[in-house]
């Protein structure tokens, strides 16, 4: 029987390379597999060890005047992310705001000019 060890390795690391297509690492900060497509800064999100990643954030001034947030994992399908302001309704991916790699952004989306500092988003993925 043979075993295929993945190579391990630490976030800062990992965020500092591109992997190439076939690439797989082990993320050991976040415990986390993130695979390589010849063009993703530190890779995709793969698979871990738990179901759906949900994430309470309180919008602070920089992410207004921003515009968008960091997500604290990379969703492997951007499009089935949603997002609920808390005490809101469900927003309308494309509409209200889009996903790139870890960044939930809404400028000139729905969401701009609504969403004011020390709202909650609650964020499933």
């Amino acid at each position: 029987m043979a075993i295929f060890k993945v190579p391990r390795i630490n976030t800062e690391q990992r965020e500092g390379i591109i992997l190439q297509v076939g690439e797989i690492v082990y993320d050991t900060d976040q415990e986390v597999f993130y695979g390589g497509d010849d063009s993703t800064m530190g890779g995709f999100l793969i698979g871990q060890n738990s179901g759906d990643i949900v994430e309470k954030i309180e919008l602070q001034e920089q992410d207004i005047f921003n515009k968008f947030i960091i997500l604290s994992n990379t969703p492997i399908i951007s499009q089935n992310v949603i997002l609920t302001p808390e005490g809101g309704i469900t927003q309308i991916y494309g509409i209200d705001y889009l996903v790139s790699g870890n960044r939930l952004k809404w400028n000139e989306l729905g969401l701009e000019g609504v969403l004011e500092q020390g709202d909650v988003l609650i964020i499933q993925y």
